[in-house]
Parts: structure tokens; C-alpha cells; sequence
């Protein structure tokens, strides 16, 4: 088996394409090419250097104007405000040539909550709490998020008092978003922590309230960010003590707001310093960019020593993730005795699918400056978010509950949770409407977005020469899946898919040449339309 030990030596097309479907939204044949001549650490601290954003904040598609940090602006309504924010989020995504907006996703599938908590502009500060943390400490994160604004709200901790403790928060911050349960040895005792534990916690996070984004005392110091501020009457004043699995630790109650705060990080710093919540993270880390499936012999040699680098590095994910995504287990593909094959071993999220389509072949969306609303709203919001994504299961800041999407934690199916009977269409369907710029699945345009395949392969910098049927066929799958198709594969999608009945020499001869000499290009249009098809709805390309 491979290890954590650094991969060596350039990574060659072929890897460069599985750090780039990994551990990025922007794969384009450029990039690959770039990343091609790199070493893995030379690759990987390059996707750690974050883009910046092109919009600080959402704009008022209705006024072109932002909305969230002005008082005095126009908002729009409580629904357009879920459409825009997430329009925004999806603009900077596709924008993104970093690993941080998947770090983003990574981080808001783990600390997962609906869009329909709390008030929207909140939301707004939940993803400004992601972005900050995406490269930095996953426990300090974990920590901001216990007072962050809509995640009281959607997990009830806003209503949480000494005289009634509410459990629902302390439950899944301890099941969901760090140390796990571990297996049950016990009525109420889960191993890493038991039922009473809950109960205890849930006395400690009492007295947290939803804070305003205009009062500056509830700004958290180290962000910026508005959070909860404490009520000190609300707050339980007695000590609170764990159980065994905690080392029986009791954790004296804070007198005023300051003391508050410590017990927070006091319980923080206890539920960390636990060795199975290194574990539980770099599991969920290890699941979303390099496999499923976690073997006893993966688990011994790669979790459990990531597991020891990330706590010893103070959960950070920087250190951390270039660790998994440097090592000869990262770039293993099976060739070796004991090797794991890693490359094309997840399927894409319909994230995944739908941004690594668009940036390969340069599908351009509105301009969010000067086209806002068909951006915005046309584009983003009712064709990606509700179609291509809604309608195959991903349904962005909004899962099905707060363990988030099924597909990145649901044992054992994961992310063939992807692929079902009702989600299929929406997903093969996708090239069809950025040809003709309808939504196919449902009614409307995509804002004037519409992909031109001759111009592609004509003017895209790929082809080499469209004229040759079965290299342009060869260079654009070594591009876009994430193994080099057999000959009878290739033969397949030349002859049968792409030409479907038109000779080689006669697309090079007669539809090609015709179409440069007349500029009528009717003919390879059809040809190369349903070549576009053939290849993005190919299992090869579901799959990373």
C-alpha cells in the first residue's frame, strides 16, 4: 500500500488531472498542462493560494447594487435574498482556481444547516465563516460556529436556558461536527462520549443569543463576523462534569460574559483534545477527496497517522489536507502489489459535474456586473441551482438534514448515493441545455448562455485539428476523463457516437473543409453537437 509518505517526480497529465478533479472547480486542458509539469508539492501549494473574490458580497440583482453591509440599501425579499447569495457563492465557485471553495463545500456538508434558518443575511455570515476557516483551523472553526447566528437558529441553541437545557445542539456538535459516537458498548454510552455528556453540554452552551449584525459588540474579535452574544442570566452557574471518557473533567461555570466565553473554550479544548475527533475528521476528509471506501489497512496506515499530524498541528486544515493530497497514497493507481487505486474512484457531485463542464469548455455565464439578473437569477438560480443541481440531489445549503448530503456520509453507498432512477435525467441533460439554452427540465432560458461546440474544438486551444475525427476524439477524452479510454472505446464514441455514419476521410474531405470554405457549418454542427453530448453524459466523465 502506498503512504503518507510525499509523491516524487513531475505529475504527468494523467495526475495532474486527478489533483485538478479532486481538489478544484477550474479543470481546463491549460491547467492540466501547467500542473502537468509540476511535482505534487509544487501543485498543491499552488491550489492553496486562495483567488480573490470577485464580489465581496451578493448583489440586489433588482438594483445591481450589494445589500448586505449598507443599512441604507434596497434589500430584496427574504426569498430573493436564498437565490442571490447562493448565485453569488455559485459565480465565485466557478471563478475559483484555489481549493477553497471545495473546502468551502467540504465544510458546509460536515457543518451542515438549511437556508431556511434565521434570517438570510445570516447565511451570508455562515459562508464568510467557512471562507475564513477553509485553510486555517478546523477546531477554531468548530468553536465559532457554536455561537454562529444560523446555526443557533437551525439547531435550537438561541433557545437554550438554565431552566429548560435544549440537547439538540450539544447532541450533533458532538455526533455530527467532531468526535463521533464510536460504537455502542453500552445503554447511552457511544465510546467517545454518552448520554450524559449531552446533557452536561447542553447545560454549558446555555445563555448564547442571537447577535445583530449591527451591534458592534457582537462582532467576533478574530473575524469580524456578527455571532451570539451571552445573556448571563440564561447561562447555567453550576460546574459541569463529563464522564470517563472525558477523563470525568468538570468544567466550572463562568460568573460573567468573559467566563462564559472560557467555559466554551474550555469544552472545546476538552471535546479536541480527544483522539477520535482527529480520527472523525480526517475520515470525512479522506471520503470526500480520495475514496469511499476506508480498508482496515488505509484506516491504520493513513487515517490514524493523518489523524496524529492533524491534532498535532492544532486541526489545521492546511497542514493537514496538502498532507493527504502530497502522498503516494493520493496519486496511487493500482499498479503496484497492495496499491490502491485511487484515480477515478469517486463519482462527481452534481457540483462537480456541472463546474468542471462549464470551465473545461469555457461556458461562460452572465456578467454578474453588468448582467445581474440573468446571472443571478436566470443563470444560477433557476438553471444550475434548481435544475442541474436540484434536480440530481444537491440542492445547495439546503440537505436533507443536518448530517448534510447522504452521498458524503451515508455507509455504505456514499457518493453512489449520487446516481439513482429519479436523479439520472437531470444530470444527462446538462449538455443538452447549454446547447440550445433552455432548461429542458423545466421553462425558461439560461440567461443567454449557450455553448458553441465548432467554435470550441475550432478557436479552444484543445483540438489540435478538428479536421482528424479520431485524434480530436483521442485528445479531448485524455482531457476529460479520468482514464485514457481503450481503442474500442475510442472507436465507439469516433464512429458511432460522433460520425454516426460519416466516413473519417468524409468529416476531414467534405464537412470540415466545407465548412471552412462556405462558413456554413449546419453540417458539423449536428456531428459535433451530439459529440458534446456523447462525451460529457459518458460514465467516464461521471467519474473522478
Amino acid at each position: 500500500m502506498a503512504s503518507l509518505d510525499p509523491h516524487s517526480g513531475l505529475l504527468g497529465e494523467r495526475l495532474a488531472k486527478h489533483l485538478l478533479r479532486r481538489a478544484s472547480y477550474k479543470v481546463t486542458a491549460d491547467r492540466i498542462q501547467s500542473f502537468a509539469v509540476m511535482t505534487a508539492a509544487q501543485a498543491v501549494d499552488a491550489l492553496f493560494v486562495p483567488t480573490p473574490l470577485q464580489l465581496t458580497e451578493p448583489l440586489n440583482a433588482e438594483t445591481g447594487q450589494p445589500w448586505i453591509n449598507d443599512p441604507n440599501a434596497v434589500e430584496p425579499s427574504q426569498w430573493k435574498q436564498r437565490n442571490y447569495i447562493r448565485a453569488w457563492w455559485l459565480q465565485e465557485m466557478y471563478n475559483d482556481e484555489s481549493i477553497v471553495s471545495k473546502m468551502m463545500i467540504f465544510l458546509h456538508q460536515y457543518l451542515a444547516l438549511h437556508t431556511d434558518a434565521a434570517n438570510t443575511i445570516y447565511m451570508y455570515d455562515y459562508l464568510s465563516l467557512l471562507r475564513f476557516y477553509a485553510l486555517g483551523s478546523y477546531k477554531t472553526l468548530a468553536h465559532k460556529m457554536v455561537t454562529d447566528n444560523i446555526m443557533s437558529d437551525y439547531l435550537d441553541n438561541r433557545w437554550n436556558h438554565q431552566w429548560n437545557p435544549n440537547e439538540n445542539f450539544a447532541r450533533e456538535f458532538m455526533e455530527l461536527f467532531t468526535i463521533g459516537k464510536g460504537p455502542q458498548i453500552a445503554p447511552g454510552n457511544y465510546t467517545n462520549y454518552t448520554e450524559d455528556d449531552v446533557q452536561e453540554a447542553a447545560r454549558l452552551l446555555t445563555g448564547f443569543r442571537f447577535g445583530d449584525r449591527e451591534n458592534a459588540d457582537h462582532l467576533d474579535p478574530d473575524t469580524g463576523i456578527t455571532r451570539n452574544f451571552v445573556l448571563l442570566t440564561h447561562h447555567d452557574p453550576n460546574p459541569k462534569t463529563f464522564s470517563s471518557a472525558f477523563g470525568n473533567q468538570t468544567i466550572d461555570a463562568g460568573t460573567d460574559e468573559a467566563g462564559v466565553w472560557n467555559e466554551l473554550e474550555t469544552f472545546v479544548d476538552m471535546i479536541f483534545d480527544q483522539d477520535a475527533t482527529a480520527v472523525t475528521l480526517c475520515r470525512r476528509l479522506y471520503r470526500y477527496f480520495v475514496s469511499y471506501e476506508i480498508t482496515p489497512a488505509v484506516e491504520s496506515s493513513i487515517i490514524q497517522p493523518l489523524a496524529t499530524i492533524c491534532k498535532n498541528n492544532n486541526y489545521d486544515l492546511t497542514v493537514t489536507v496538502q498532507t493527504l493530497l502530497k502522498s503516494q497514497h493520493f496519486f496511487s493507481d493500482g499498479a503496484g502489489e497492495n496499491s490502491d487505486k485511487n484515480i477515478g474512484k469517486l463519482i462527481k457531485s452534481p457540483l462537480d459535474n456541472v463546474l468542471h463542464t462549464m470551465s473545461f469548455f469555457n461556458i461562460q455565464p452572465p456578467n454578474p456586473l453588468t448582467d445581474t439578473m440573468n446571472n443571478y437569477e436566470s443563470f444560477w438560480s433557476y438553471s444550475v441551482k434548481d435544475v442541474m443541481l436540484g434536480q440530481a440531489n444537491f440542492i445547495l445549503l439546503e440537505p436533507d438534514n443536518v448530517a448534510g448530503y447522504a452521498a458524503y456520509y451515508q455507509d455504505p453507498s456514499y457518493n453512489r448515493d449520487w446516481f439513482s432512477s429519479a436523479t439520472i435525467i437531470a444530470r444527462y441533460k446538462i449538455p443538452e441545455q447549454f446547447l440550445t439554452g433552455y432548461r429542458i427540465l423545466s421553462w425558461g432560458t439560461l440567461g443567454g448562455v449557450t455553448f458553441d461546440m465548432v467554435n470550441f474544438v475550432q478557436y479552444g486551444g484543445v483540438v489540435s485539428d478538428p479536421s482528424n475525427a479520431s485524434l480530436m476524439v483521442t485528445e479531448l477524452c485524455d482531457y476529460l476523463f479520468a482514464e485514457a479510454p481503450d481503442s474500442a472505446r475510442l472507436d465507439y464514441l469516433t464512429n458511432d457516437v460522433f460520425l454516426a455514419g460519416i466516413l473519417p476521410n468524409e468529416w476531414a474531405n467534405s464537412e470540415w473543409a466545407g465548412y471552412l470554405s462556405s462558413g456554413d457549418d449546419t453540417g458539423v454542427r449536428i456531428a459535433l453537437d451530439r459529440l458534446f453530448k456523447g462525451l460529457v453524459y459518458s460514465q467516464e466523465f461521471q467519474i473522478m
